[in-house]
């Protein structure tokens, strides 16, 4: 049964879970912000090459997703160009591998790694967890996440109607195009799907008329874990030490502020 959330709660729902939303755990200048933004965009374009197997947006959907989304954060093109043409040049075998621990708090993290060298990887990354009084469950966490599709995405047609019928008619679309949920804020409407049918869902909503901006399978929590003042302190500083990691992709977590 599809269940459709308020507006105004739009943003609690979905706080998290998109895969930018931890540049807000960096703290500092905002070229350094703006720097780290452009790092976290160029390992999704290596990602993007690496499983769609082409360099060409044309021929791969998932880069061309990617290279939409750069663009609206105004990476220059040169920086672009740049990364594509690294990965032309290295035949170098990447893959994406997934560790789970337990952080700040006893909250629950998942962190997706783009490597060459699991095992060095899994070193690096257990060195930086011990500073933080964080260590692997290897897998145990895992479960008490689900791995959702979320899509989001504009449509100008609708985004002209009234907000009540916005919703209607996106409700509408979602249970045609087998998504779960759906809301809308500042005239973005996010889709919430089971990840069997995130393609399915993506090629239903193009054909109702709706322009993908991002589109990703996450890992949601089934249940958040509250942290005091200090252990969201401490989890906040892990988050940044993590995205400073030139190996990690995306990082899920089930952390939420006592107040």
């Amino acid at each position: 049964m599809l269940r459709v959330f308020a507006v105004n709660l739009i943003a609690k729902r979905f706080a998290g879970h998109s895969k930018w939303a931890n540049i807000r755990h960096v703290k500092g200048t905002k070229d350094a912000q703006r720097g780290l933004l452009f790092g976290k965009l160029s390992r999704q374009i290596k990602v993007a090459v690496t499983e769609g197997g082409s360099i060409d947006p044309t021929k791969n959907p998932k880069l061309k997703q990617i290279i939409d989304q750069c663009k609206r954060f105004n990476m220059p093109s040169a920086t672009m160009q740049s990364v594509l043409k690294s990965c032309s040049a290295d035949k170098t075998v990447m893959k994406l591998c997934t560790f789970d621990f337990k952080g700040p708090g006893s909250c629950i993290m998942v962190c997706e790694m783009h490597t060459s060298n699991t095992h060095h990887s899994k070193q690096l990354l257990a060195t930086l967890l011990r500073k933080h009084k964080a260590k692997f469950i290897d897998g145990s966490g895992l479960h008490l996440f689900e791995e959702k599709g979320i899509i989001q995405a504009e449509n100008e047609t609708l985004s002209s109607k009234p907000e009540e019928e916005q919703l209607e008619m996106a409700t509408e679309h979602a249970i045609e195009s087998n998504a779960e949920e759906v809301t809308v804020e500042d005239k973005i409407f996010s889709f919430l799907c089971n990840k069997d049918h995130f393609a399915q869902a993506q090629d239903n909503l193009e054909k109702f008329g709706y322009q993908i901006i991002t589109a990703s399978v996450d890992y949601i929590p089934q249940k958040t874990q509250r942290l005091n003042e200090s252990e969201f302190a401490a989890y906040e500083k892990l988050m940044g030490k993590l995205y400073e990691m030139t190996e990690v992709v995306r990082v899920f977590d089930n952390a939420e502020p006592s107040s």
